[in-house]
């Protein structure tokens, strides 16, 4: 794989500490598209946590039993032949060993000019989009993924990889919307999640988005228990904790100034909070995300 990964090795300080490196930013630069194996790739790109400035698709074809990854500091389990969909900007831990598949790498402009409506409209209450695919419908996409690789490492063309890759992905999503159907049929809750994403910067009360779905918020919460475990205070503070999250893994932007971008009126207000919903203080997740890249 040929995208690059840009470090800042200098020392930042901010808060009154100091630390010496961000998280990573890998980034595909000039090209829209790359293609390799897990098992081949260059192993310095599984080092640590990391960021991409592009989507990046993971098919695990085989894993190992317990075997894992990390996307925005959440440990999520690994299963043969489970597609996983990266978005920019998401921290992304994961060891090379006991795995193999494939690593596809779609710069942003043409994922989301070509790809993205279809791909968006998939996701459920989540910033991960992953399925499992069914033995039936292996063969399927082992087929369009040769297509791909052909294309690549031929003349690359980008509308003709752009069809292969829509088709690719377009079973996917069939495949996590017959799970949506069953596990979220409500067409509300889509709605919702939308809203959620919209508006969690500024709209944190379940009164609001009651009131664009024109239900209580008795209503509305009994919907979210029931299907999500959860109520929207919660879903919305999971949210904010994200982003969070995201943006101080980003050492040269001041808490203060992270703070006020999601919606704090206080730096101090944020730290509670932050606190709270984590058990670390901002300036103490810092310090845990820079110790991951030393």
């Amino acid at each position: 794989m040929a995208y690059r990964d840009f470090e800042n090795r200098q020392t930042f300080e901010q808060e009154g500490e100091v630390l010496s490196e961000e998280v990573p930013l890998h980034e595909l630069g000039n090209a829209f598209f790359e293609m390799t194996t897990i098992e081949e790739a260059d192993e310095y790109f599984f080092q640590g946590a990391h960021r991409h400035d592009f989507y990046e698709l993971l098919w695990f074809r085989n894993v190992g039993a317990g075997q894992s990854h990390c996307i925005d500091f959440i440990r999520c389990p690994i299963a043969d032949n489970q597609v996983f969909l990266l978005l920019p900007g998401q921290v992304h831990s994961i060891d090379q060993r006991g795995k193999s598949g494939f690593l596809i790498a779609v710069s942003r402009d043409f994922f989301e000019r070509q790809l993205g409506r279809d791909m968006m409209q998939a996701f459920s209450y989540s910033t991960n989009f992953n399925v499992v695919i069914p033995d039936e419908m292996v063969q399927v996409l082992s087929t369009l993924t040769d297509l791909i690789k052909n294309e690549y490492e031929g003349e690359c063309r980008p509308a003709i990889l752009e069809s292969y890759l829509r088709s690719w992905l377009l079973h996917c999503i069939e495949l996590q919307k017959q799970i949506n159907a069953v596990s979220h049929s409500d067409p509300r809750l889509h709605a919702l999640i939308g809203f959620i994403e919209a508006n969690y910067r500024k709209q944190r009360h379940a009164d609001f988005y009651a009131k664009q779905l024109s239900i209580s918020a008795k209503r509305l919460n009994e919907l979210t228990r029931e299907s999500f475990g959860k109520t929207i205070n919660q879903m919305v503070s999971e949210r904010l904790i994200l982003e969070a999250k995201r943006e101080i893994g980003d050492i040269r932007k001041p808490i203060k100034e992270i703070s006020y971008e999601l919606g704090f009126s206080e730096p101090a207000y944020f730290s509670r909070f932050f606190g709270k919903q984590t058990g670390l203080s901002p300036q103490d997740f810092r310090k845990r995300i820079a110790a991951l890249n030393n």
